[in-house]
């Protein structure tokens, strides 16, 4: 089951196989991009399909009850109320305002491993040595750090949370959408050719959240540094592919080289893996979320706490909408809606009735901004423990071709704010052993700076918050040892990171999910 704003209401169609068809294909990147880019990072999460409450365009047309398939076409004549809710009348109004779920209906194709591995082999022999960068040079061996074991630095904590057992943890990943500069993130202050390239955007050294004595957090991390963190240095593709749709489509699939055969993402394949029949077990708080299909296991999407008014509101219509829904039968596309939004409305039994009004003077939202608004609902599902493992949010932004220095200062204040906002929810509900928060994007940003910006990149540098070991992990990307477009070599390829994610953190066997079966590293 999800929610999402597309397509919109007045694209409804004759009957709701036409409709939901038309729900279930996604916008294609001409639209998304030409949308994205006309309004720009800060006024939309990014690419198109999830849009900032505080944005003007003419895209917004329905209300907040009309992208939950409230309204489906009720009016009141001479003061009498007529109810809206007709079995036809619904369908058509569910499937018009995207709040069907593909991923319950319509089910992932599987994965054939031996095609990919076939693939895989194939293509290595076409590009030998991909998975392997150049040995660095005796002076850079002195001079950074390397991570084949896990680096370690100095806790500033006294008291550490040790993880819950497997079977309770939550993975929240968050996107930062665009291309994070990895370097601007976890700064090598103690390297010197990290100043020689970039004399006009380098953070200075006194101004960094040391780790160790070579590396530290941006100084608008101050939060978190202060929470149990760890970095994983190091990650990135492996091919030199550096667009950006090209590369969120194959972090959404876990796909490491492009080679298709799998239509569900990785999250909806780690989703269904931990799926015990629980009300909800993957959730996106980014709306509409591509290649989240999960083929068993219910997923939910929101864009905003409004959308939960129809599982806990008790003025009159509300009610008797969720007593027809219970009530509808019939053929077997009756039977999956009304399976599916029972489900949903178990969930509104265990969540707060006022969980639709945000407090828009908290920490969370006033600085987190947009990741705040979405992270506060991550929360409150969290919360209501309704059976939650899996959440994704956005971030967009980081594409930072100019005036990088002041933007990239910006998104890691609400970043931070964000975060800590959200994991103090998470810690006054008594749940910090349960929660891990980490990062992904598509890749970095390159070394060199150009002008006031920073071209795209390959290697880049995630973070981790949480029941985690504080330190460094991963293999840092020598600054001395570029590759041919002046980018970091990429060290861990971004699918060991999701295996890691997978297998270490939630208990699901990488290879079971990831096409090339990577190795994870020891983190946890």
């Amino acid at each position: 089951m999800t929610t999402s704003n597309y397509p919109r209401p007045d694209r409804a169609a004759a009957d709701v196989t036409k409709a939901y068809d038309e729900y279930a294909q996604p916008h294609d990147d001409a639209e998304v991009s030409d949308h994205y880019y006309q309004h720009g990072a800060d006024t939309h999460a990014g690419y198109g399909y999830e849009h900032a409450a505080d944005c003007s365009c003419d895209s917004h047309g329905e209300t907040d009850t009309e992208a939950a398939g409230v309204d489906l076409g009720g009016s009141d004549t001479e003061g009498e109320r007529k109810s809206p809710v007709t079995r036809r009348r619904f369908i058509q109004g569910l499937a018009a305002a995207g709040t069907l779920g593909y991923g319950v209906v319509r089910g992932a194709r599987p994965v054939e491993q031996n095609a990919i591995e076939s693939q895989v082999a194939s293509q290595s022999a076409a590009t030998p040595g991909a998975l392997s960068a150049d040995p660095a040079s005796p002076e850079l061996v002195a001079t950074v750090p390397t991570a084949d074991s896990n680096l370690q630095g100095v806790s500033p904590l006294d008291d550490l949370i040790t993880a819950a057992p497997v079977d309770q943890r939550v993975l929240v990943l968050i996107e930062l959408q665009g291309g994070n500069d990895g370097l601007s993130t976890v700064v090598p202050y103690g390297v010197g050719a990290y100043y020689d390239q970039r004399p006009n955007l380098a953070i200075a050294g006194e101004e960094v959240l040391a780790i160790d004595n070579q590396v530290g957090l941006s100084p608008d991390l101050a939060r978190i540094h202060q929470r149990q963190l760890a970095t994983v240095e190091g990650v990135g593709p492996v091919d030199g592919v550096l667009s950006h749709f090209e590369m969120v489509e194959r972090w959404e699939l876990g796909d490491m080289r492009g080679l298709g055969g799998q239509r569900a993402g990785f999250l909806a394949r780690l989703t269904d893996q931990l799926d015990i029949g629980g009300a909800v077990t993957g959730l996106s708080v980014a709306g509409h979320t591509p290649r989240f299909n999960a083929s068993q296991s219910s997923t939910l999407s929101l864009s905003n706490l409004n959308q939960l008014r129809v599982l806990t509101n008790d003025d009159w219509i509300f009610p008797r909408y969720r007593s027809a829904v219970r009530s509808f039968g019939g053929g077997p596309l009756s039977t999956v809606i009304t399976d599916s939004w029972t489900k949903l409305f178990n969930v509104g039994d265990s969540i707060n009735s006022d969980i639709d009004k945000v407090d828009n003077e908290s920490q969370m939202i006033k600085e987190g901004a947009q990741l705040g608004r979405q992270l506060a609902m991550a929360a409150e599902l969290v919360k209501a423990d309704v059976g939650v493992r899996v959440i994704h949010a956005t971030f967009g932004g980081f594409d930072t071709h100019s005036g990088h220095r002041g933007r990239h200062a910006n998104l890691m204040s609400r970043f931070d704010a964000a975060v800590d906002g959200f994991l103090q929810e998470i810690d006054n509900a008594g749940m910090s052993d349960r929660v891990l928060v980490v990062t992904t994007s598509e890749f970095g940003r390159r070394v060199s700076e150009n002008g006031g910006g920073l071209d795209h990149g390959a290697a880049s540098s995630m973070l981790m918050v949480g029941p985690v070991t504080p330190g460094r992990n991963g293999d840092p990307s020598p600054l001395g040892d570029l590759d041919g477009n002046g980018n970091l070599r990429t060290t861990i390829p971004f699918d060991r990171y999701l295996a890691t994610l997978s297998q270490e953190w939630l208990g699901v066997e990488a290879a079971s999910i990831l096409p090339e079966a990577p190795t994870p590293f020891t983190i946890f």
